[in-house]
């Protein structure tokens, strides 16, 4: 029996089922595919998109402050359109494929590794990252990034030297580490996505400044806050994922905290379930956990809010998890966190921490402090 390819074509037929689109995914890591949109007519073409437009898409994921289950439902016009939206920003460097590492089980993996390569016409390979890379026959890539996908990057350098110019896509959580061995590359390009599984792609801003103001997408208004004003994002726009009965809510209140600059324009604060009060100042755990990930070489990182200790009121502390990384002790980790301005309550040294696909730590209850 001949051996199936590393990274088997699939059929346009039926791209819901064959990688598979939300909930309909297959369970277990996804294994390397190719979708061949370059190989059809127009004709042809034309035809898959229908067929992949014309059907609804249901979603799961976790709520980011509780953990307790999301469940949306997008139709096929809504990812469509916002793969349009992501094709907008990705025009200007002109990609002749795409390499896909967010799986279509999560709706920035369906919008961004199936729906744009639908409505760009380009190839797409997804590369799960723990094999290796697909041999692309193009010199302009865009890239549909999460966290892995720089580590991934990061130990392949000949095939990422191979591209005269790689745009990096990148959406869900914050930059690892190995993403700054691109910011000096002058053929490499930094694109962020801002979005929800309850809202789609919200909005982009490009660069490799992580203090740099967003830009709402072209189909995104401000519900919330008002110019000036710090508070949740809240947005409008017709994108918006329908909840389990069917209904569609006109706005929806993101975990994402920003001060509103303007009419499209704002600076983020940080998540809800991230941002923490010590001593009167705020801090973003998220920020901290990226910061302490560059100083600790080889070491994954996670800050876990949890109540402070009695005292002035809105008062905050964290919980700090670090796995690998070498030899480290709880005393000299706990250090490195202290000069970043807020110690911890309490360092735990860990085998590993879980995460989801698309790179955010997976919510746990905190230990109590020894």
């Amino acid at each position: 029996m001949p051996l199936e390819p590393p990274y088997p074509a699939l059929p346009l037929d039926a791209p819901w089922e064959r990688p598979g689109i939300g909930t309909a995914a297959p369970d277990g890591p996804p294994g390397p595919w190719h979708l061949p949109w370059d190989r059809l007519t127009p004709a042809e073409a034309s035809a898959a998109r229908e067929r992949l437009t014309g059907r609804a898409y249901e979603f799961q994921a976790s709520d980011a402050a509780t953990g307790d289950p999301v469940r949306r439902t997008f139709t096929g016009d809504r990812l469509r359109a916002d793969a349009e939206q992501t094709a907008r920003l990705l025009a200007p460097y002109a990609p002749q494929a795409i390499v896909g590492f967010a799986p279509p089980r999560h709706a920035y993996g369906a919008a961004a590794t199936v729906f744009l390569p639908a409505v760009t016409g380009l190839p797409v390979w997804f590369w799960p990252g723990d094999c290796p890379p697909p041999a692309v026959p193009a010199r302009r890539i865009a890239v549909v990034a999460i966290p892995a996908a720089f580590r991934a990057l990061a130990r392949h350098p000949r095939w990422t030297a191979s591209f005269e110019q790689l745009t990096l896509l990148h959406g869900g959580a914050e930059l690892p580490p190995e993403a700054r061995r691109f910011a000096a590359d002058p053929r490499a390009v930094l694109i962020e996505l801002l979005g929800s599984t309850e809202t789609g792609s919200v909005a982009h801003r490009t660069g490799w400044d992580p203090a740099g103001p967003w830009t709402l997408l072209d189909d995104v208004a401000f519900a919330a806050p008002r110019t000036g004003a710090e508070g949740p994002l809240t947005v409008t726009g017709p994108r918006l994922s329908a909840l389990p009965d069917g209904s569609r809510p006109d706005r929806h209140e993101m975990d994402d905290v920003v001060r509103r600059l303007g009419d499209r324009l704002f600076l983020r604060l940080g998540r809800r379930a991230q941002l923490v009060r010590v001593n009167g100042v705020r801090y973003d755990l998220g920020a901290i956990a990226a910061r302490l990930r560059a100083a600790l070489p080889g070491a994954d990182v996670a800050c876990v809010r949890v109540p402070g200790p009695a005292g002035p009121p809105h008062e905050e502390a964290y919980d700090l998890l670090v796995a690998g990384g070498g030899p480290l002790t709880a005393d000299g980790v706990r250090a490195a966190a202290r000069g970043l301005g807020a110690e911890p309550r309490l360092v735990r040294l860990v085998d590993r921490i879980p995460r989801g696909p698309l790179g955010k730590p997976l919510p746990a209850q905190p230990a109590p402090p020894d």
